[in-house]
């Protein structure tokens, strides 16, 4: 196969550079810059990587804010046939620490988001690193005999040919993403130029993005979405407008702004911009935004509301994915402003409906017949290559089928119903127990804004099951059924207790040993998160275990 018929991701540059020519592509903070220069950029840092001496299959690690120059630093690296490492600021030292050994880079780029880690990579022997990158405003003091400026390299102006041949790695990696999971150490995903576009392409087409867009960057560029929404929107020739990370205020301001059409949310930033926004007169937002891509999990009913109210000109839409399948591999439509303004429910007794498959994507579950719940299985050549160093043991390119590791069902419309994960199941009595079923039900509650199931230990069932709720702030908890009914003036209807709330699942027809024993508070504050939303049940378990006394002996 000849190289120019092999798929790379930096054969969007052309069409940026065309489509936004003298105009204004990229954004961040005061500084702007036209497509011609964007390209142009990239093209310099391309060569003044090989000048350092950085070649095709090297490893480049990146820790940073989001800015234009990770973007620039994403192209330049697999220009030269480079692989980036994105590594999740938000990580402990000894999380960096292990990313960092298990990759091997020859170059390190960090900004002033990680310099906690220092300290600990410092006393850490790392042979390979040849470079160490300060991106931004970032000066540390440590590994200082490594050091570069990454923009006084950017300013090294150098000129390359447009028909200079871009680089692949040997096994074809363009990045190496590491997986987001609630516990344990991170693993490698590596990912192909091909997977990379091709996923790429299928946001372009079931979101319609276009060259008008402008796209604000709320997804840190770390995880998978952010990754392949990018350069979906590079593809296209859009608008870019970052953000460091997400905060709602920031969020809005460059909403309001810079008139943005399009963005990807997880549910917390719904939450927290319907917070932010309650104290403004007025938003901007309302009338620009055309297209918002949910993911991290699926928004309840609540929250599809909420965020319809705040986009009302949107069509929302939900992704379903993992890293291991290079972001999306299903995606629903919740709302569309030219069709319906009513949210559509996608809770049901079977699970959550996360949508159809996308078009290059295969599922199936393991179930002996097609009706029956099983796990949910996925091939097609959005697949990753493989764990780094740990190549998938018969796949050439997604033709094996991959356990993603969660519970559902498919049903006749070839709509995929999600119970849950395999290996977040509770063993209560010797019967499985999946959280995310229960909190399907719990979460139709009218007076429940937030839940999460997890299973604590028990002498005699192994595990209990346990509810942590976060009520509408029109709702009143009561610790015991016997203070409800003494409570007067207090409209009984408004106040939740933890028999209310297990009487509603009975009402739900949830199975008997599913509905959690006892229910607890959470309170106004969040359920604790990664950095792409997903829920650290590992940290709830935890807090529910430390109060696991009093919490019984209000029963």
């Amino acid at each position: 196969m000849g190289s120019f018929s092999r798929p790379h991701i930096c054969q969007c540059l052309r069409r940026a550079s065309l489509v936004r020519r003298d105009s204004t592509f990229v954004i961040f903070g005061d500084r702007r810059k036209t497509g011609r220069e964007f390209f142009d950029e990239v093209l310099s840092l391309s060569y003044n990587l090989l000048e350092l001496g950085i070649r095709a299959g090297d490893v480049v690690a990146v820790a940073a804010y989001n800015s234009v120059y990770y973007l620039e630093l994403l192209l330049a690296v697999t220009f030269v046939g480079g692989i980036l490492a994105p590594l999740n600021y938000r990580w402990s030292g000894s999380e960096a620490r292990y990313a960092i050994s298990a990759v091997r880079p020859v170059v390190l780029v960090t900004d002033e988001s990680c310099d906690r880690w220092y300290s600990v990579l410092e006393d850490s022997p790392m042979p390979s690193l040849r470079w160490h990158l300060s991106l931004g405003s970032s000066n540390p003091k440590s590994l200082n005999r490594l050091n570069v400026s990454f923009l006084d390299l950017l300013e090294r102006r150098a000129v390359m040919s447009t028909t200079t041949s871009y680089a692949w790695p040997p096994n074809g990696a363009a990045i190496i993403c590491f997986t987001s999971g609630t516990t344990g150490w991170p693993k490698g995903v590596s990912i192909s130029h091909s997977a990379f576009i091709i996923q790429s392409m299928a946001k372009i087409a079931i979101c319609g993005y276009g060259e008008d867009d402008v796209y604000l960057h709320t997804a840190p560029l770390c995880h998978i979405g952010g990754l392949s929404s990018a350069l979906a929107m590079l593809m296209v020739g859009a608008r870019h407008v970052f953000i460091p990370k997400f905060d709602p205020g920031l969020a809005v301001d460059a909403i309001e702004k810079h008139s943005v059409t399009s963005l990807i949310t997880v549910p917390t930033f719904i939450t927290d911009m319907s917070s932010f926004l309650r104290e403004k007169e007025s938003w901007k937002g309302a009338e620009s935004i055309r297209k918002v891509l949910n993911g991290g999990g699926s928004l309840s009913l609540k929250s599809t509301t909420e965020a319809i109210r705040l986009f009302p000109s949107a069509r929302i839409l939900s992704a379903y994915g993992m890293t291991e399948a290079c972001s999306s591999l299903t995606f629903m439509t919740l709302h569309h402003s030219s069709r319906s303004n009513q949210p559509i429910s996608v809770r049901e007794q079977q699970g959550t409906c996360i949508g159809k498959p996308a078009p290059h994507v295969e599922m199936r579950t393991d179930a002996a017949d097609s009706v029956s719940s099983g796990r949910i299985l996925t091939r097609g050549p959005h697949m990753m290559i493989g764990y780094w160093d740990q190549p998938l043991e018969s796949d050439t390119g997604g033709a094996s089928w991959f356990d993603t590791g969660d519970v559902g069902s498919i049903d006749e419309s070839g709509n995929v119903w999600l119970i849950g994960r395999a290996n977040g199941r509770i063993k209560s009595g010797g019967e499985n127990v999946y959280p995310e079923e229960v909190e399907t039900a719990v979460l139709q509650h009218p007076g429940v804004v937030g839940v999460v199931v997890v299973g604590v230990p028990d002498a005699t069932l192994g595990e209990t099951v346990i509810g942590c709720v976060r009520m509408s702030s029109d709702w009143t908890w009561s610790e015991s059924d016997k203070l409800l009914q003494v409570r007067i003036g207090m409209a009984k209807e408004h106040v939740l207790t933890s028999s209310v709330l297990r009487q509603f699942c009975r009402g739900r027809d949830l199975t008997g040993f599913k509905i959690p024993k006892a229910f607890l508070n959470w309170g106004s504050r969040p359920f604790p998160t990664t950095s792409t939303g997903k829920m650290r049940r590992d940290a709830v378990r935890a807090e529910v275990i430390s109060r696991q006394q009093s919490l019984f002996s209000k029963m």
